[in-house]
């Protein structure tokens, strides 16, 4: 998915951030800023699908725990503390982490996958900072962004220091990288949540980090409805296409010679296999993606009759420009189906397959269904993937 600082694979181990401490101290401290008191206390978040975060108690604390913060990145933690109450001591495992106060009243989001749970949440109003907004496809979301009252803290993907500790936000939600910034940040005592929902496998495990937000914005029961009405709808859908047979499909396109094909187990991938497609990738195991040769995929997916491509071709005339070796894939000819991801589009060139479809598989999932098995979803209108037409 589209982010501020894009990046991909994996590692295992454990990131802990804690979503709150029981307080030992019996005097309650006033409210620091940065934080909304009077919040009933949040339960332990579950979590169904995602296995890069998981919720546990340790030391009478509820402790949050990401796998991996990014690629090859070592175990981080913060700890989420009740509004009001006292810093707690912290166990030897946790000694210095960072305190959040909790439900914070603002957050700096860097990757524009954060942006639709804020949405979803009614929380535009405490959005204090964007990456790059020019990056925002979202209408509401952008006008947000670009308010005299957010701060665009990461033109180009890459985190400026300076304004982030100028306005001093309660909490920074990574864009998943190990920003050089980083450092600077928390000598000056911002806490950053590391957000690696991208190292998730599958799109349910992805769109469950809506919970995460939950846990830090204190709108844990409307994170948890919203998830599971959207993983009702996806299952249901997926229980559908699973009992017809697989249709072929060709997915991506030839960028600069190469083509990259989506893995079985990777999120493009679950959803692929979830609409009912096959693909060559399909027989791979992993949950990342290979380069393929031109050659390689006119030979092993120029028969499917349906193309799920990037775009922006305007039409198939578009499609042989790029390569006249593309006028051989059975899709680009008669009967043949060339679709893209880019039906809806931001100002700036920002896609919302990237960034609502982080937390909506459930719509991507139906526009693939209608395109593949068009009689399980007839006369629907696609969402993300617009048709290529002839010409």
């Amino acid at each position: 998915m589209r982010r501020f600082g894009r990046v991909a694979v994996l590692v295992v181990s454990a990131l802990a951030l804690v979503v709150g401490c029981a307080a030992p101290s019996p005097v309650a401290a006033p409210p620091p800023p940065g934080c909304l008191p009077g919040a009933a206390p949040a339960p332990l978040p579950e979590f169904r699908f995602a296995r890069n975060v998981s919720a546990r108690q340790e030391a009478g604390c509820r402790v949050l725990t990401v796998t991996r913060p990014f690629p090859g990145g070592a175990p981080r933690s913060v700890v989420l503390v009740d509004c009001g109450a006292p810093d707690p001591p912290l166990p030897a495992g946790l000694a210095g982490a960072p305190l959040v106060h909790t439900p914070v009243s603002g957050l700096f989001a860097a990757s524009t996958t954060q942006l639709p749970a804020v949405e979803a949440l009614g929380l535009l109003d405490r959005l204090t900072g964007v990456g790059d907004p020019a990056l925002v496809s979202d209408p509401a979301v952008r006008a947000r962004a670009e308010s005299p009252s957010v701060t665009a803290f990461a033109p180009g993907g890459v985190i400026a220091a300076e304004p982030v500790i100028a306005a001093a936000p309660p909490v920074l939600l990574s864009g998943g990288t190990d920003d050089p910034a980083f450092a600077a940040l928390r000598a000056a005592r911002i806490p950053v949540v590391d957000w690696a929902d991208y190292l998730e496998q599958g799109p349910l495990a992805q769109a469950e980090w809506i919970k995460v937000m939950g846990a830090l914005t204190g709108r844990d029961a409307e994170a948890t409805r919203q998830f599971d009405a959207v993983a009702a709808r996806y299952t249901a859908l997926a229980g559908r296409a699973k009992a017809v047979p697989a249709v072929p499909v060709a997915i991506g396109q030839p960028y600069q010679g190469t083509w990259t094909i989506p893995s079985r187990d990777s999120t493009t991938g679950g959803l692929l296999r979830d609409a009912g497609a096959t693909w060559s990738g399909a027989v791979r195991p992993g949950s990342g993606s290979a380069p393929a040769s031109l050659e390689a995929v006119l030979a092993d997916d120029g028969a499917a009759r349906i193309w799920l491509a990037d775009g922006p071709w305007r039409s198939t005339a578009d499609v042989a420009a790029t390569d006249p070796r593309l006028r051989t894939m059975a899709a680009v000819g008669p009967g043949g189906q060339v679709w893209t991801r880019d039906k809806m589009l931001g100002p700036g060139g920002g896609n919302q397959y990237y960034e609502r479809g982080v937390a909506h598989p459930d719509e991507i999932l139906a526009d693939l269904v209608s395109i593949v098995h068009p009689q399980l979803e007839p006369g629907r209108d696609t969402v993300y993937f617009r048709p290529v037409p002839a010409g």
